[in-house]
């Protein structure tokens, strides 16, 4: 396969081989070379012709976990009848993604990165919100979502899933996500959000118990 003549087949070819090598080694214990291995007469340089590194492969893989045939991209064509349903289902199809989370876990050297954790809080509070606020506005619109501060709230929602929560669950004890998630839970009615339902809390729960299983 020619790195030039098709290069899109060979994109999808190093991430198909790298995805399936972070999911089953884990990212911390895959190294450039098993993804030469498996590429089948691929070489590194051809690698790095589309990719800057590692840990850049580990995004592409992450992002195209997170997207279905029906969308381009994480923040398209949510489904539901309300703003507010939308976000719940679209973070309930997150969570489930057992997959997904498995890969970034496995991660442990980049989620322990300042550089990392910096990247994902900037994305989360600019992208992220900016996205997430099209919905909050849906359901403001549509009486589903009570707020005087969709922006604020794009960005506490946006920050506290993916930073205060993503990155950090695989740390929790049982007890302590628990604690966590029902205190979140309290703080969103609070502000006449409720957003975290018994469908999260429970699939919350599961794909923490799915990821220290595979510990």
């Amino acid at each position: 396969m020619g790195r030039n003549k098709y290069p899109e087949e060979t994109r999808k070819k190093i991430l198909d081989v790298a995805r399936q090598l972070f999911y089953e080694k884990g990212y911390d214990n895959t190294t450039i070379q098993d993804i030469i291995d498996g590429l089948g007469g691929l070489t590194k340089g051809v690698i790095y012709h589309h990719f800057k590194s590692k840990q850049n492969i580990l995004e592409s893989v992450i992002d195209n976990l997170g997207v279905s045939d029906e969308q381009s991209n994480w923040y398209e064509n949510w489904q539901g009848e309300t703003g507010l349903e939308k976000i719940r289902l679209q973070i309930l199809k997150s969570l489930q993604n057992f997959e997904r989370y498995a890969i970034l876990y496995s991660s442990e050297v980049l989620l322990k990165s300042p550089r990392m954790i910096g990247e994902v809080y900037l994305s989360n509070l600019n992208e992220g919100a900016r996205y997430l606020k099209v919905y909050i506005d849906e359901g403001v619109a549509d009486g589903s979502i009570i707020t005087h501060y969709p922006e604020e709230l794009s960005e506490f929602i946006s920050l506290t899933m993916n930073i205060w929560l993503g990155l950090n669950i695989v740390r929790y004890s049982r007890k302590e996500l628990e604690n966590k998630m029902y205190f979140l839970q309290n703080a969103f009615h609070s502000i006449n959000v409720p957003l975290i339902n018994d469908a999260i809390l429970n699939a919350t729960f599961g794909l923490h118990d799915y990821i220290q299983s595979r510990k």
